[in-house]
């Protein structure tokens, strides 16, 4: 490429007919694909990033999560979000390229070449079916383990401290036992909570009613304290008029251990054997189907590109855009539907997800015919440069 415009370098005669050396085109355009994706890349992970780092600092902000742990789960998040959008980005390589190319007729030339359009598919699928390879594996084996230190970190910001996961102005049932937590606010310092409100229900099926005016958290060796300052204690049987109220100014009460409680583990961090292992279960059977129809989305996205792209040279570079986000949009949710459908039962499990690959596939075969690709594509190819 030179100035912008396709140079038809090294033409060969054969038959009467110019034609190019085979692969030259290939290469050049799935080079063209490949610094593109690299940008569009570049700015989803800029928003990708933004979207994430909002989420976990208020997360943060609510006092759910310690800050030290801010950077680990943005990058861990931002990661995953990355591999979700990657067949969009390169969907949209393939459109801005080809959009770029055939607003400055370079396709036209192309073909006046000998380029076929079969040869175009070839180029993109030389990008396509690595990309796709690469996130198979990404999506079996890194991102699962990715999403299991997730649930570890996690586990470990709520066995630093009391107050951690306590959520100002909302009620919060404890991981371990049955207690009750509601605090109004937290002090400037994030070290006290302000209105707390603490209900548990013993075994024998007496209610403990605690409000204070504020607690701070106490860790020991052997044991974890949350000490409550300047309030009342009510305890009685729910339902009967003799409750028993206690004034304190200060009292010190003994809360759950948080490492008793069951370890987080999300679906997303099952390994990709266990699930195989258990595929006859709908909840992992759609994960699993979850898993491969990743990849196979970027094949079939590529497979959508080509006859999308080919729009009126005058239409502009972008004139194809919002139809791609269009397919891409109902593509993408009814994969998101039917992962959950599947988990549910309202799929059968051999059908699992492959029946929404046929929206693409139809949207190929019209626009295909709309383009008149079709004699093109199964016309037999007479030599190596069809």
């Amino acid at each position: 490429m030179a100035g912008g415009a396709v140079v038809l370098a090294v033409p060969r005669t054969r038959g009467g007919r110019r034609v190019i050396r085979p692969l030259l085109i290939e290469r050049f355009l799935a080079r063209d694909f490949l610094v593109t994706q690299a940008a569009v890349t570049a700015v989803l992970l800029l928003v990708i990033i933004g979207g994430v780092l909002g989420r976990v600092l208020r997360d943060v902000a609510e006092g759910r999560i310690p800050l030290d742990v801010l950077p680990a789960l943005v990058a861990f998040g931002s990661f995953k979000g990355l591999m979700l959008l990657w067949p969009v980005a390169l969907f949209l390589s393939f459109l801005l390229v080809l959009g770029r190319m055939q607003r400055d007729s370079e396709l036209i030339a192309m073909q006046a070449g000998g380029v076929s359009f079969a040869r175009l598919y070839r180029a993109i699928y030389l990008v396509a079916i690595p990309a796709a390879l690469v996130l198979l594996f990404l999506m079996s084996f890194v991102v699962p383990r990715v999403e299991a230190m997730v649930d570890q970190l996690r586990d470990r910001a709520d066995q630093r401290s009391d107050l951690v996961g306590i959520t100002p102005g909302r009620f919060l049932r404890s991981r371990v036992g049955d207690q009750v937590f509601f605090a109004e606010s937290l002090t400037p310092d994030r070290q006290a909570l302000l209105g707390v409100f603490i209900y548990h229900e013993r075994a024998d099926g007496i209610a403990e009613v605690t409000v204070a005016t504020r607690a701070i958290a106490e860790l020991h060796a052997s044991a974890r304290y949350l000490v409550l300052e300047d309030g009342h204690r009510y305890v009685g049987v729910p339902g009967e008029g003799s409750f028993q109220m206690l004034d304190f100014d200060r009292l010190r009460m003994r809360v759950p251990d948080p490492t008793l409680a069951e370890p987080r583990r999300s679906l997303d961090g099952v390994p990709i054997a266990e699930l195989w292992e258990q595929r006859h279960q709908p909840v992992f059977r759609g994960e699993l189907e979850w898993r491969l129809a990743m990849p196979v989305s970027v094949l079939m996205l590529a497979l959508v590109a080509l006859p999308l792209g080919l729009v009126p040279p005058r239409s502009g570079r972008y004139a194809a855009v919002p139809l791609a986000i269009v397919v891409y949009a109902l593509y993408a949710n009814l994969l998101i539907m039917g992962k959950s459908w599947v988990i549910v039962g309202q799929v059968p499990m051999w059908l699992g997800l492959w029946w929404v690959h046929l929206l693409p596939l139809s949207v190929w075969l019209v626009l295909s015919w709309r383009r008149c690709l079709w004699p093109v594509l199964l016309r037999p190819m007479r030599d190596g440069s069809r």
